[in-house]
């Protein structure tokens, strides 16, 4: 039986429609067509709007109303508007958001291959898109959906050294991410989703232990590459993204063992970096999904 890919939601033809109105249109047209398609998207998609619920009152720590779940789509609606822009060519800044940052993504900088962790915040599209300007080969690990219109345009404007490894299969996953190593090039994966996944572990994430793919640390003992995270958050003023990273990961090479032991310490600090992060900006988590699953008692 022939599977169809999914579909992010939203009307067919919904990101060229956005492209014509951003092009045609005054700036305050748009912004009333935006606030007034997010509004719809608000109402019609109740499965989301729930899980922005879910998502927002564990970050907040306090009941959210309908307004703030609005302006959580919204902020999502923004971002995808800068991403299809950006797909058309428009230049999108982005810079390390403090020293501390750029010297700890030193490994993005240089052109050894590594792993570059990130997740669904912000904005991680544009990131991956970004890395071809540090000239390196970098293949970018995503699920193929049937409206990618988004990623379709970013490819276009991308130079050669950036790819994307489209995989809506586990066994496509496993000869893939084999196959972009062993060529010696990154890896740039989403490491918040479990789809497609194998191996999870638990880790305190707003306020629970739950459940995260572990895969990136799998790959960075078999084949010794370095772990580094990043994510794109807005800048203040609205101009444009700053690039935050995390303490590095590098494998010590002693043995697989301790050096998964020593990545799962590792993601544990990556997450309690996130979640610092978020708190600062909470609309920027673009998961509108279930929080990851708790992990079940012993």
């Amino acid at each position: 039986m022939d599977v169809k890919p999914p579909r992010n939601p939203g009307p067919w033809g919904g990101y060229r429609f956005m492209l014509l109105c951003d092009r045609y249109l005054p700036s305050w047209v748009v912004n009333a067509l935006t606030a007034g398609g997010t509004f719809i998207g608000w109402m019609l998609l109740k499965s989301q709007r729930h899980h922005s619920r879910e998502y927002l009152e564990a970050i907040l720590g306090r009941p959210v109303s309908g307004r703030d779940t609005y302006r959580h789509f919204r902020a999502l609606a923004d971002m995808l508007m800068l991403k299809l822009r950006a797909g058309g060519g428009v230049p999108v800044p982005m810079d390390w958001a403090d020293e501390e940052s750029r010297r700890q993504g030193a490994l993005v900088e240089s052109g050894n291959p590594v792993l570059l962790g990130t997740f669904h915040i912000g904005a991680s599209d544009l990131l991956g898109f970004g890395l071809e300007k540090f000239d390196r080969p970098v293949c970018m690990v995503r699920q193929r959906v049937r409206n990618s219109e988004d990623i379709d345009r970013l490819m276009r404007q991308s130079g050669s050294q950036v790819e994307i490894m489209w995989v809506n299969d586990e066994s496509d996953l496993v000869f893939g991410l084999r196959e972009a190593l062993e060529a010696g090039k990154s890896l740039a994966l989403q490491c918040d989703r479990l789809e497609h996944v194998s191996k999870t572990a638990a880790f305190e994430f707003l306020g629970a232990r739950r459940l995260f793919p572990v895969t990136i640390y799998r790959l960075a003992t078999l084949y010794a590459r370095p772990v580094q995270f990043c994510v794109a958050l807005p800048a203040p003023g609205g101009e444009g993204y700053r690039v935050h990273t995390c303490r590095p990961f590098v494998p010590a090479g002693r043995s697989r063992r301790e050096d998964m032991q020593a990545g799962m310490a590792h993601f544990q600090e990556v997450l309690t970096w996130l979640e610092a992060r978020l708190r600062a900006h909470p609309l920027q988590w673009f998961n509108f999904l279930p929080l990851n699953p708790v992990q079940p008692p012993a």
